[in-house]
């Protein structure tokens, strides 16, 4: 233990893994043999092995393609080979197979032969033996040690069920081999290994989506995709390209009953063009007014049986937009899938989000960032290529992967945009990191803050100016309050939200996915809930979602869409309503008056009024569109107020509390 531990974290999370961040600690003390992590990898070929699909065979010296593209969830038979580095391994030196760790290959295994996932290696030289270890796919190097360019054949997936490959598409997925060369029980993985394409399944699920609000009269686009029932990006079906190799496809669109709207082009037939794994666009205009959009997209044709609702869209002349954001999500540069730019493309193209952040984790993967100033410039070249503004606004940032006080995630709004490690005894604790981060345009989100997989340590109060909000819901629950539904697993009593804001904290509130699966935005596709981050802004760049968010002006969704305003008199959802200058009763002539306005994308099963820990609950109104315009009872300073609205679909929205001085 350092010797200043107990001086420098006299107080932990509650659920604290400290054996992880020492573990973490000890890896970065050691110093690696310089052969750790040599050599190189390839792929010689894949089959199917998979009774229930057509079979199929990928061989390097006679495919085309440069690597095989293969279904996801579909099982096959991997031959690798492997090149020793130039510094050779040392008899008692080992080598690893496995494929990426997350999230649904098969593991790699020396055990069973009968079970997914069983691995082989051998050596080409008769007297070198490549004995399995029992842990993993590990193999010992006995007999003598292996020189330079001297040939390992790996089959991963060599019993009679093979290997399963993820259920999530990735281009490039990786199947990764690890060189401990001296034996010391440290290894490094090498850089140089196999790689293939995980493919959607043939597309099962339309999806539609437009803009959040708009003004009246102004023209807007619905996107329009095509995902299996997984949510991974997949093509139009060849039955819709015409000579040239576009896809053509047909759409009905059909105004919903409780939309108050009209459009100026109804069309129950809509032709639009793309290429084959791009959106398509519906060009449409509202009738003069104000009021809200309800929409229904139906496929035609080829793509008949398939449709979408789409959320609502609100129609007013506003100062500020709503516009939705996905602020915490991860690529295979950590634990997720997928690279950086198709984790872009999709937010972009498929869940059509408006602000997208990507929050790799600083020390956590295979490839710490951390230690990898190459990985991460590439990913800040890639978050500035997809930047747009005006139209698609990406943000730079990583997680703080504390495993002592809580994860929290970093963004960057403008300039640099550099890593603060959690293992660094400089920014292990919140106060440092906020210390360093000081000089940025940045801000600090808790996130999981009231379980698991680590709860925040509240004890360092939330700093006001670098972190005015908190990430309430995601797809490990929410951590609102332990009244809320979806609970974060094992959540701690006195630990959630709430509990840190009757103890004085100002919080505003966003949800966001934490999404590992290549699919930001639409986590809740597969994790059951996700989490999303309605936020009003005035225009759509950095620097304006940079005030919006630090004045609150947001709510917070489990991963569904639709739109919430709140006010007590004057005073928005996320601000300060001051006693001192009478914004509560400025004539004294009567109580405050609490306004909601919520634009639903299911039936409402119950709103509920929280008052400083306390909650009123009203009964489910009828339709999708709810306002409420009541008195409540006087205000007191230090109290707060916010709103949660509950769908029967299991769709919840939490207004950004109202503060009150």
């Amino acid at each position: 233990m350092p010797e200043d531990w107990q001086e420098q974290h006299p107080i932990l999370s509650p659920n604290a893994k400290q054996e992880a961040h020492l573990i973490g600690l000890a890896e970065g003390m050691v110093e690696r043999h310089a052969a750790d992590g040599g050599g190189h990898a390839w792929l010689e070929s894949s089959r199917s092995v998979d009774p229930t699909r057509p079979s199929s065979e990928w061989r390097r010296n006679d495919s085309s393609e440069p690597r095989p593209r293969l279904a996801a969830s579909s099982f096959h038979r991997f031959e690798i080979g492997f090149e020793v580095g130039p510094m050779g391994i040392d008899e008692g030196g080992t080598l690893f197979l496995n494929p990426e760790a997350f999230w649904y290959w098969s593991n790699a295994q020396t055990q069973d032969r009968r079970a997914p996932g069983y691995t082989t290696a051998r050596a080409r030289s008769d007297d070198v033996e490549l004995r399995a270890t029992g842990m993993g796919a590990g193999f010992r190097v006995v007999g003598r040690g292996l020189r330079a360019g001297e040939r390992i054949d790996f089959v991963y997936g060599a019993g009679e069920s093979g290997a399963r490959v993820d259920r999530y598409a990735e281009r490039g997925s990786e199947i990764m081999i690890a060189v401990d060369a001296n034996g010391d029980g440290f290894r490094e993985w090498i850089d140089d290994a196999v790689r293939i394409d995980v493919i959607g399944r043939p597309g099962s699920r339309l999806l539609a989506f437009g803009p959040a609000e708009i003004a009246p009269g102004e023209p807007f686009e619905i996107l329009v995709s095509l995902t299996d029932g997984l949510g991974n990006r997949t093509s139009w079906p060849e039955t819709i390209q015409d000579p040239s190799g576009a896809s053509v496809g047909h759409f009905a669109v059909h105004r919903l009953a409780q939309s108050s709207l009209e459009l100026e082009n109804p069309a129950t037939r809509l032709e639009a063009v793309s290429s084959r794994f791009a959106p398509m666009r519906l060009p449409l205009t509202p009738t003069p007014g104000t009021g809200t959009i309800r929409l229904r997209i139906e496929g035609l044709d080829a793509l008949e049986g398939l449709a979408f609702d789409l959320p609502p869209i609100v129609v007013r002349a506003a100062e500020n937009r709503l516009v939705w954001g996905d602020l915490h999500g991860h690529t295979r540069l950590s634990d997720g899938t997928g690279t950086p730019k198709d984790y872009f493309a999709y937010a972009r193209d498929i869940a059509r989000l408006d602000v997208i952040a990507l929050t790799d984790h600083d020390h956590w993967g295979p490839r710490p960032l951390d230690e990898r100033p190459d990985l991460v410039a590439e990913q800040l070249e890639t978050v500035q290529s997809f930047n747009e503004p005006g139209r698609f606004i990406t943000i730079p940032g990583y997680e703080w992967t504390n495993w002592l006080h809580g994860h929290r995630h970093v963004l960057y709004f403008e300039g640099a945009a550099p890593i603060f490690s959690a293992l660094d005894p400089e920014t292990d604790r919140p106060d440092e990191l906020w210390d360093a981060l000081r000089s940025y345009a940045a801000l600090t989100f808790a996130h999981h803050s009231a379980g698991e997989p680590v709860a925040t340590n509240w004890s360092f109060a939330p700093d006001p100016e670098l972190e005015p909000l908190t990430e309430i819901v995601s797809i490990h629950g929410s951590s609102e309050a332990g009244d809320a539904p979806w609970p974060v697993r094992n959540g701690i009593p006195g630990n959630f939200v709430r509990d840190t804001l009757m103890r004085g904290a100002r919080l505003g509130f966003i949800g966001s996915g934490d999404s590992h699966d290549g699919h930001p935005g639409l986590a809740q596709f597969t994790a059951g809930q996700g989490g999303l981050a309605g936020i009003f802004t005035p225009t759509l760049d950095r620097s304006s979602l940079l005030g919006a968010l630090r004045r609150r002006h947001t709510f917070a969704t489990n991963g569904i869409r639709p739109w919430l305003e709140v006010h007590i008199d004057d005073t928005v959802m996320g601000g300060t309503l001051d006693l001192r200058l009478g914004q509560s009763d400025p004539d004294g002539s009567g109580d405050p008056v609490l306004r909601i306005h919520y634009e639903a994308t299911a039936p409402i099963e119950g709103i509920d009024l929280i008052r400083s820990g306390r909650v009123a609950s009203l009964p489910a109104p009828e339709g999708l569109t709810y306002r409420l315009e009541r008195e409540i009872p006087p205000l007191a300073s230090g109290e707060f107020h916010y709103v949660r609205i509950r769908q029967r679909d299991g769709g919840v929205a939490w207004s950004s509390p109202i503060f009150i001085d």
